[in-house]
């Protein structure tokens, strides 16, 4: 039974690790480009309207505001889009905030939308990303250790591991 409450507290660990990621990562308001290639670009935001989100959803924990927004880009480009995290809220509507802009694809295609950032920001939103999978495929892995354990038995684990091995001498 031991066995079963502490692939429990792993399995409930996961979500909780999630929620808690992403609840430090909501706080990050830029774009999330480390590199210079694609290049960040100047923006300027309009507020639209805005949602409120929480107390526990894909921001992660608290409440964040979901924003729609209209983008004008560097080069002349309207864009309407949402943006998440509180990066904007209701009080910046009728403001122009300066934002950035970060396309992925040919033809301005797959872009992100953000505030100007630190780099050193987005390089700890990467780090706690590289931790956060680490760590799920952790959990993930004695969960299912500790499951397997629960189901089968150590003492009868270890028996079917010495007929295992004494099998392989013999062959």
């Amino acid at each position: 039974m031991a066995q079963f409450a502490v692939a429990l507290a792993f399995a409930v660990a996961i979500p909780v690790l999630y929620l808690v990621s992403e609840t430090l990562v909501s706080l990050y308001p830029g774009t999330g480009v480390v590199k210079s290639t694609p290049p960040e670009r100047p923006a300027v935001a309009t507020v639209r309207g805005c949602q409120r989100a929480g107390p526990v959803g894909i921001d992660g924990l608290g409440y964040w505001w979901h924003c729609d927004v209209t983008v004008r880009t560097y080069d002349g480009r309207q864009v309407e889009t949402r943006v998440y995290n509180s990066v904007v809220t209701p009080s910046d509507r009728g403001k122009q905030v300066q934002f950035r802009e970060v396309c992925h694809g040919e033809g301005n295609s797959n872009c992100r939308y953000g505030r100007p950032s630190s780099w050193i920001w987005a390089m700890g939103v990467r780090a706690l990303f590289i931790l956060r999978n680490g760590a799920f495929i952790l959990l993930t892995v004695l969960s299912l250790v500790y499951i397997v354990s629960g189901v089968v038995g150590v003492p009868r684990y270890y028996a079917w591991r010495r007929k295992r091995e004494r099998k392989k001498k013999r062959g």
